[in-house]
């Protein structure tokens, strides 16, 4: 009865089923139900959106990988792979997830850029053979991505994460004479097809799972095999003693882009890592890294490349005063805190380099906190950062404002006006971008105070939308310098 009837009215009951699911049955039956069904199943799930050139992007949550894998598995349609995440939710009881997630890259043709989190087991010295079976999954997956031509990869973990580098450490010292399978030979190792392909270019090192014992000389063999141009770490948890072995023996010399934000490496070890990569032109460095030494310092003529720089206000001083030219840096991002006294530390610690901060483009960021409406205005009244005649807040021309995911709805004018106040400090103000809003902020108000606001901002970017100012003034502009 049901093939009795024509594609069109098959495609139209097909996408007025309140389930889709029956849809991923009725694709097995016959190559027709096949290529009319599955389509309308992944879009009613969400889990692929197929474009009009043939190409697709695929996105498995981890409540969605039981049902998602098995029918993407199944799709005879389905080649080139745009954007591909996974998350993949637990350890030893989902391995058949893994090995799914590898028959389904065996079938595509190419993978551009891929998205995978993986939740570390928790160590438990009676099963060691189960660690290493997992790593190796894990790395076997990481294999068949990059055997695929992948362009870009981010290994992530879960945001809620309770670090297994912690859990390992605890059970060790409770128990000193276990010790991890794997931690040498057992380590898992890029296979000769992934290295074949020399595709990726940008690596993100967002899991804790890539310095295990187990998975560390398949990590130290990607960084030192492939012509990455851009490298990011971020892996708050791992210990110093793991980070320093990898950043020791790497050296990638086509790196363009480093990024490395919360990590525990030791300052004279990165610098090291930084001082045999003079290519660098993209330098971005989280506010956890601490300035090193005056014995363990860069090399002075190192970096001689370096063009945007992101770093919190002590690293800037340092980098200037340990470089002996920035003559190709344009421009300079520098990280603080929503605070007064952080904006006054960081005025101190730019102060030390401000000849050197006038022909940039500079900017600053400043993370908002939760409940701002309830955090205050600055009290600069005692420290009148807008007056002094030395203050490198005179140089900052652009102000960014990233509001947390949990910030409170900003309802009220006098929320928005509150935003105003944190830009008193800077005369030199042009820009000022505000991103982080959820769906109900209201623009209206946005406008109406910095609008209202005397400083000469003459541009304002509300999640990534520019509004011109100069049209909407209240008041009259105080010059740059004024008071």
């Amino acid at each position: 009865m049901l093939l009795s009837l024509p594609n069109e009215v098959l495609l139209v009951v097909f996408s007025h089923l309140q389930d889709p699911y029956p849809l991923y049955h009725l694709s097995n039956l016959c190559r027709r139900l096949h290529f009319l069904a599955l389509p309308i199943y992944f879009s009613r799930t969400g889990i692929c959106q197929l474009d009009s050139d043939g190409s697709c992007s695929i996105s498995i949550p981890a409540e969605k990988v039981d049902d998602a894998l098995p029918a993407l598995q199944s799709s005879l349609f389905l080649d080139t792979v745009q954007n591909l995440s996974c998350n993949f939710p637990d350890s030893y009881a989902r391995l058949k997830d893994l090995r799914r997630f590898r028959h389904l890259c065996s079938k595509l043709s190419s993978i551009e850029s891929t998205d995978l989190q993986f939740t570390p087991p928790a160590y438990d010295d009676r099963y060691p053979s189960m660690l290493v079976g997992y790593y190796g999954y894990v790395t076997q997956t990481l294999n068949a991505v990059l055997e695929r031509s992948c362009i870009s990869l981010t290994v992530d973990d879960p945001s809620d994460l309770n670090s297994a580098f912690v859990r390992i450490s605890k059970r060790t010292r409770a128990n000193p004479g276990v010790t991890m399978a794997g931690s040498s030979t057992s380590s898992n190792s890029l296979s000769p097809a992934a290295y074949r392909q020399q595709t990726l270019t940008t690596f993100r090192l967002h899991s804790e799972i890539l310095f295990s014992p187990h998975c560390s000389a398949w990590t130290i063999d990607v960084l030192n095999s492939f012509p990455l141009t851009s490298l990011s770490i971020n892996v708050p948890t791992v210990p110093t003693d793991a980070l320093d072995s990898l950043f020791r023996v790497t050296e990638i010399p086509t790196l363009r882009d480093l990024t490395i934000l919360k990590c525990r490496i030791k300052p004279s070890r990165m610098h090291q890592f930084l001082s045999r990569h003079p290519s660098i032109t993209r330098l971005h460095l989280g506010s956890g890294n601490v300035v090193p030494s005056l014995e363990e310092r860069l090399p002075p003529n190192h970096l001689p490349q370096l063009q945007d720089l992101v770093a919190s206000a002590s690293q800037v001083a340092y980098l200037f005063s340990a470089m002996e030219t920035t003559a190709a840096l344009r421009t300079l991002r520098v990280t603080t805190y929503m605070t007064d006294l952080d904006l006054r530390f960081t005025d101190s610690s730019l102060r030390t380099v401000a000849s050197r901060l006038a022909p940039l483009a500079l900017s600053l960021s400043l993370p908002v906190p939760p409940k701002l409406p309830r955090f205050g205005a600055p009290d600069l009244s005692a420290y009148r950062l807008d007056l002094r005649e030395d203050s490198a807040l005179k140089l900052v021309s652009t102000l960014e404002f990233v509001l947390a995911e949990e910030n409170i709805a900003f309802l009220k004018l006098t929320d928005y006006a509150l935003l105003t106040k944190w830009c008193d400090p800077f005369p030199g103000l042009r820009t000022v971008v505000i991103s982080g809003f959820n769906d109900d902020y209201n623009m209206s108000f946005i406008l109406k105070a910095f609008a209202a606001h005397p400083l000469w901002v003459e541009t304002l970017v509300v999640n990534g939308v520019a509004h011109d100012l100069t049209g909407m003034r209240t008041v009259t502009p105080v010059a740059p310098g004024g008071a």
